[in-house]
């Protein structure tokens, strides 16, 4: 055995901490000035979706509703790390983009000195670089989400368990064909494996399929090729759990005491699976009910059509029960459907387009400098450099089981739900340090012209590549929505002007979405233009017929300009949809229709 090489503590004579404060320094400076870049577009500065949830959650725990009165059916985590920079550090969203910049730029040192646990500093730096200038991180830092906070949670949580092995585990070393002996216990490894469980406990509060990743920890403690003692095993496994117990529990006691049922995270999975899995699913998102595409209708849509169907109140616990009972249900009246559906979700998670969700990598890029020179650096580049790194590592397959199994059940996780391109983000910093690694190797064999070990990780890159690159999503129509995001954003400032230039550019890129048409015309009938409101709004209405929002501004346009059959139509029509809208009972009493009875 042989001690570390020089190269494992520098690299060309700098010092490895050096190397990694320039990593984070330089991801730091990519991000803030993609923040500045993008600082003009309205749905930074006035939320949608999710964020603006977040960000009225976290208002409403910063006033001092710290316990809450409902069980959680979001994450909870991230709006309690935003509740905490308003309270105490007074910030608005520019704050917490500048914060979650930081975030990001910590994610890629912990990343790099991950990898440096396992593939050395070359790749390390690397792969620090790799996720320091990748443009989705870039953006997804920007953007008021948990995924920044999720993925500088993930970093911590591979560089602590990284550490474990490194203590534990004797390595073949590449360059030198020695065996690098463990690293020293300058910190004792129950300290990693106490600060691996509280990661991965706030991880789960954060992202909720990392539950599964939770036996997968203790069974890779009691795996990893070692000559520890059993005793020592049972102690590092049951640290883990300490920690993983000391921030989990909390959570399932106060959903215990609001809820009468325990859960150490959310309620929500049972929805979710069934959008990912009904009968009609397409693997991204769609809302249950048309139109209520926001987390304002979310919960309370899942909780009304589930005690609707069963005729009767239901708890959280009962709720998600009935949507994974209905998601099988489904299932099993068409089983061909759906498992050609898990394969189009599988072939979903490598794709190279980054699927929008309310805000969108396409419209930031529009803004940013940063993101369009960067934008060749992402998933349809990344995941073949993974792959070639996974073949020409395969020898090491012991050493790397942790890698392969968090990677295997993510992809599982994922596929099994539906796909966001922030859902599937969690891939990246586990893809990267492979990527890293294959480039490398790949540098390496070229310089010694051994081209014979090639073959095999080449072609395995280029099939993930064309994969990577089949035209799956409707990419125009999920840009254009994007588009549309915008331009309601923009409206909602009060911007009407820039909210239909928004719009009627997203309804030129894709004319045949309904909420596009909804959005201008209703736009149009705030700034009086009745005319043009109707043209739309009809359009809607025609598009998807079940819009309510469509349907009743159609027709109060209708009935201001004395229309009056034609906008009772629409009122009845409401009814038909929603028999308790109260607007649409008021109108018919007043235009002298039929309203059904309070």
């Amino acid at each position: 055995t042989t001690p570390h090489r020089q190269s494992d503590s520098d690299l060309l004579g700098v010092p490895s901490w050096l190397l990694m404060a320039a990593i984070g320094i330089l991801a730091l400076i990519l991000r803030l000035t993609c923040l500045a870049e993008t600082a003009s577009i309205a749905s930074t500065q006035q939320l949608l979706g999710d964020a603006a949830t977040y960000y009225a959650w976290a208002e409403k725990i910063a006033s001092g509703s710290w316990y809450g009165d409902t069980t959680f059916y979001q994450a909870p985590l991230y709006p309690y790390v935003l509740a905490v920079l308003m309270k105490f550090g007074g910030v608005a969203v520019p704050g917490i983009r500048i914060t979650q910049a930081l975030f990001g730029s910590l994610a890629c040192v912990l990343l790099a000195a991950a990898t440096k646990k396992v593939f050395g500093l070359r790749a390390a730096v690397l792969a620090g670089l790799m996720m320091a200038a990748y443009a989705p991180a870039i953006y997804y830092d920007g953007i008021v989400q948990k995924t920044s906070l999720a993925s500088l949670l993930l970093c911590g949580l591979l560089w602590a368990s990284l550490s474990i092995q490194a203590r534990l585990f004797s390595r073949a070393d590449d360059a030198s064909q020695t065996v690098v002996t463990p690293e020293p216990r300058k910190t004792p490894v129950l300290l990693f494996s106490l600060v691996a469980g509280l990661l991965l406990g706030l991880l789960v509060l954060t992202r909720e399929n990392a539950l599964l990743w939770i036996p997968l920890f203790p069974i890779w403690l009691f795996w990893l090729p070692s000559s520890l003692s059993r005793r020592h095993r049972f102690a590092l496994a049951g640290t883990m759990v300490l920690g993983l117990v000391l921030v989990l529990l909390p959570v399932a006691a106060r959903n215990g005491s609001l809820g009468g049922e325990w859960s150490p995270t959310t309620f929500q999975a049972g929805p979710n699976f069934y959008i990912g899995n009904n009968m009609h699913a397409s693997g991204i998102y769609e809302p249950l009910v048309p139109g209520h595409e926001t987390p304002v209708y979310e919960r309370s849509d899942a909780h009304r059509l589930a005690e609707r169907e069963m005729g009767r109140d239901l708890s959280a616990r009962e709720v998600s029960r009935f949507w994974f009972a209905k998601s099988w249900s489904e299932i099993r009246q068409a089983p061909r459907s759906w498992i050609s559906l898990l394969f189009q979700k599988t072939a979903m998670v490598v794709n190279h387009f980054e699927v929008p969700d309310v805000e969108s990598l396409f419209i930031h890029q529009q803004y940013s400098v940063v993101l369009k020179l960067l934008s060749f650096w992402q998933f349809g580049l990344l995941a073949p450099l993974a792959a070639m790194g996974i073949v020409l590592t395969r020898e090491r397959w012991k050493e790397l089981a942790l890698l392969y199994a968090l990677i295997a059940i993510m992809v599982i996780a994922i596929v099994g739900f539906f796909i966001l391109g922030r859902y599937r983000f969690p891939l990246v910093p586990l893809l990267i340090p492979f990527a890293a690694v294959g480039v490398t190797q790949l540098f390496k064999a070229v310089a010694q012209r051994q081209w014979r070990p090639l073959w095999m990780p080449l072609v395995t890159g280029i099939i993930v590549a064309i994969i990577s690159y089949l035209p799956i999503h409707a990419e125009n129509h999920l840009n254009a929505s994007s588009l549309m995001n915008v331009g309601v954003a923009a409206g909602e400032q009060g911007d009407l002007r820039s909210a239909i230039k928004l719009l009627e550019q997203s309804d030129r890129m894709q004319p045949d979405i309904a909420e596009t048409n909804y959005n201008l015309g209703f736009a149009y009938k705030q700034l009086g233009q009745i005319q043009l409101a109707i043209e739309h709004l009809v359009k809607a209405v025609q598009l998807e017929p079940d819009l309510l929002t469509a349907n009743f501004h159609l027709a109060e346009c209708l009935e201001q300009i004395g229309r009056f059959e034609e906008a009772r139509v629409f009122y009845t029509n409401i009814l038909t949809i929603e028999p308790q809208h109260a607007g649409a009972k008021r109108a018919l009493k007043r235009l002298g229709g039929y309203a059904p009875q309070e």
